[in-house]
């Protein structure tokens, strides 16, 4: 399996696009280094080139919305290089769109057919909510565009320049379809813009929530919301990555570790400390270590959420994040748990990209509905953050699990593994919660918290738990984790 985010999500984000230098409506870059997106290019209406597929009209699968195809100019990425996509906009069948929910998680073949909505987009149309759907995939995978991820990987290793990163050309492209939509005055009006997806369609709205003022709300999936140490290229942290790679593979290689050969290879290619990340492959091509620290600073401080959550919640926008637990994309779930618990956050216990869940992991959320009705329409709130306490007693560790704030959860379940190898590496995403450590919890009425016991394994140096806690809310099913936590045991 070829990762599509091979190179940003690393060590660092080699292919991560951050810092943006916007007027309003868009965010405005607050250091001297030069921007990696400009305002008039992002936001000029003639530069789009608009290419119209198929025009306003009604659509003739049920006759219960408008849409228009177009392609669109995304930029020109490289003189002589323009990058087009296509763009489908849906609106209610009377009246104007207000705002509406964009996502990338289409094909070109699927954006280009009519869009029939399924129950919870007819819900949105219903009430005055538009849909703008493009194509972010991996380069090869779109129609016209093989061959332009080499080019720009030698454009980019030349200077380090951000442009000509795959999660640049994304996040452009949600932004640049957002101008689109808004130049149609009599089919959109302002209002609230929602971003959607998994992976890379998890990490281009979030980086557009970030540097664009007119997006208000990000609902990332197996995407990462952390500047941690690891993925800032640290040499400790690279250090210890290489060293738990180098050892599991000898272990794969003497048949200590049973690991199929096609599995283990994906583990080479994808995970942090493999030769095709950086720091690797920056010194590969002759940046010294400097270099790549000070690239990986500038652009996460512009691109992760966490380095910009005061100004995010200063602008009142909503975030919700599912990294899950065993994701080469989003490893950092004990750093980002220990320095930003209030980020919510949801881990399906062994989830991540074509990993096989927990069979106790939840079957039912519907986090994305939830998260985006409540975005748009409000209603009843959603669960916050909850704070977790723990406590030994010989072998024996008491959880305890409190929604301080908001609505009370209605159900709890506990997850924990042992000895975990350092976040990032392949033993990192191989080594899973076993079937057997889980619990439900009971909710002890007299503090309010939800409570679950861990029977200790002997002889085990620390203990990774979370739970997650579910709720209906409008309607919908919704999950919410408690904080990642590592106790010290010996």
């Amino acid at each position: 399996m070829k990762n599509p985010l091979q190179m940003p999500l690393g060590l660092l984000a080699v292919a991560a696009a951050g810092a943006v230098h916007f007027s309003m409506p868009v965010l405005a870059e607050t250091t001297t280094e030069p921007p990696i997106f400009n305002t008039e290019e992002i936001l000029d209406e003639s530069t789009l080139e608009v290419e119209v597929i198929e025009d306003w009209h009604t659509d003739t699968q049920g006759g219960t919305t408008r849409q228009k195809l177009v392609e669109i100019k995304v930029a020109e990425w490289w003189p002589g290089k323009d990058y087009r996509i296509p763009v489908r906009m849906i609106v209610p069948l009377e009246g104007k769109a207000k705002g509406f929910h964009i996502t990338g998680a289409h094909s070109a073949e699927s954006v280009s057919k009519e869009s029939s909505p399924n129950a919870f987009e007819a819900k949105l149309l219903a009430n005055g909510v538009g849909m703008v759907k493009t194509v972010v995939k991996p380069l090869n995978q779109i129609p016209g565009k093989r061959g332009l991820e080499q080019e720009m990987m030698q454009k980019f290793m030349k200077d380090f320049d951000s442009r000509y990163t795959t999660v640049w050309i994304w996040s452009m492209t949600l932004m640049r379809a957002t101008t689109a939509a808004y130049a149609e005055t009599e089919h959109f009006e302002p209002g609230k813009v929602a971003g959607s997806g998994g992976s890379k369609n998890g990490i281009s709205p979030a980086t557009a929530l970030i540097n664009d003022e007119r997006f208000t709300a990000t609902c990332s999936t197996v995407a990462f919301a952390w500047a941690s140490p690891t993925r800032r290229a640290r040499q400790k942290e690279v250090d210890e990555v290489i060293a738990a790679n180098e050892a599991f593979f000898a272990a794969v290689q003497a048949g200590e570790v049973d690991v199929e050969k096609s599995r283990a290879g994906w583990y080479r290619g994808i995970m942090a400390g493999s030769p095709s990340k950086m720091p690797l492959a920056g010194l590969k091509a002759g940046k010294t270590l400097e270099e790549i620290q000070s690239f990986a600073d500038r652009i996460l401080d512009r691109l992760s959420v966490s380095a910009n959550w005061d100004a995010l919640m200063e602008r009142d926008v909503d975030v919700f994040f599912e990294p899950h637990t065993h994701d080469y994309v989003a490893y950092d779930i004990l750093w980002g748990a220990q320095n930003y618990p209030q980020i919510p956050t949801y881990y399906a216990a062994n989830g991540g990209h074509s990993m096989q869940r927990h069979p106790k992991a939840e079957t039912d959320s519907q986090n994305r509905e939830a998260f985006l009705w409540h975005h748009f329409f409000g209603g009843e709130p959603l669960l916050s953050p909850p704070t977790s306490r723990h406590q030994r007693d010989g072998d024996q560790l008491e959880v305890r699990v409190k929604f301080e704030n908001g609505p009370e959860a209605e159900s709890g379940r506990l997850w924990w593994m042992y000895d975990r190898a350092p976040a990032g590496s392949a033993p990192f995403l191989h080594e899973r919660i076993p079937d057997e450590q889980w619990a439900e919890m009971e909710r002890d009425e007299a503090t309010g918290e939800w409570v679950a016991t861990i029977p200790l394994k002997e002889g085990a140096s620390n203990i990774d738990f979370f739970s997650n806690h579910g709720k209906v809310v409008n309607g919908y099913q919704q999950y919410l984790s408690s904080p990642y936590t590592r106790v010290e045991l010996d």
